[in-house]
């Protein structure tokens, strides 16, 4: 059975739906509430638990319900935080957390000390590789990646890349903002073959909820991973200097080519590249093939 710890409080916790009276104010109290960040962070294998918060007779009880250990794989989103001032007269910072894990689809809560939340510093979620050229679909990349994604999700998973394209939304008039210009498995001279993030996040949401998140800094890329979310990613081939071509829906990157991030660590980045294989590039590299565009759709 799972402890319980009493805590005397003073203040009104409008927020947190817990009412208190003024006659508690010489007890101990909640210090302070803040705002947190809307990203979450990974806890692994630790010894902690979440705990509920309950008010009776100006004494703040907390039961813990869970214990994070058992959820090594999860992500976990941070809504609210409250300093506590306990009865031994020592401070604590606790989060409400909610849980997000694409391997434990039923969701948790509660509240968790702040320092058992680790911000991870290396994360893989090992995605699949899915290769264009297996199946001669050269400029497919964009396709592949956000298969990769989706199988990653556990998503169309006995689906192929050929079958998976059969469904790849095309532009009448070759503009990739309406969808894919071109042919996926040839070239055609004067055209930019691609479909960009908006009309590809489009079509991955028929499947599961995938967002553009075009303009996302690399924080927010790996924020995403830290929730289990594959970034399909758009930079240039061997992550190469920039070559510019003008068309007449605008400019575009000549050398652009696409990916699923999928992973990060110090000074490095880990991508499922339908090209190449699966690897681990300099955060360098990355960071400025990325930056020419800031163009990111999130798997969900």
């Amino acid at each position: 059975m799972f402890k319980q710890i009493g805590i005397g409080i003073a203040v009104g916790l409008a927020c947190l739906g817990l009412g208190v009276t003024a006659q508690a104010a010489s007890a101990q109290h909640v210090i302070s509430q803040k705002a947190v960040t809307k990203y979450g962070k990974v806890t692994g294998n630790i010894a902690g638990s979440l705990y509920t918060f309950k008010n009776t007779d100006q004494t703040l009880t907390l039961t813990a319900t869970h214990q994070l250990k058992k959820y090594p794989h999860t992500a976990w989103i941070v809504s609210r935080s409250a300093l506590v001032q306990m009865a031994n007269g020592q401070s604590a910072r606790y989060n409400y957390v909610t849980s997000t894990s694409s391997k434990t689809p039923k969701q948790v809560s509660g509240w968790v000390l702040a320092h058992d939340l680790k911000t991870p510093a290396k994360v893989n979620l090992g995605a699949s590789y899915i290769s264009q050229n297996a199946v001669k679909a050269w400029m497919g990349c964009e396709s592949a990646s956000l298969l990769e994604g989706l199988h990653y999700k556990g998503v169309l998973k006995s689906t192929g890349l050929v079958a998976f394209m059969r469904h790849l939304p095309r532009s009448k008039n070759n503009n990739p903002n309406n969808g894919f210009a071109g042919s996926p498995y040839k070239v055609t001279p004067g055209v930019f073959q691609s479909i960009f993030p908006k009309p590809l996040a489009k079509w991955g949401n028929t499947y599961t909820p995938v967002k553009n998140i075009s303009g996302a800094s690399l924080a927010k890329l790996r924020s995403q991973l830290r929730l289990h979310n594959p970034v399909v990613v758009y930079v240039t081939l061997h992550f190469a200097k920039a070559q510019y071509g003008h068309y007449f829906w605008g400019t575009g990157i000549n050398n652009s080519h696409v990916m699923l991030l999928d992973g990060y660590k110090a000074g490095a980045y880990h991508v499922a590249d339908p090209n190449h294989g699966k690897y681990w590039v300099s955060a360098k590299k990355f960071a400025r093939s990325y930056n020419y565009k800031h163009f990111a759709v999130a798997v969900q």
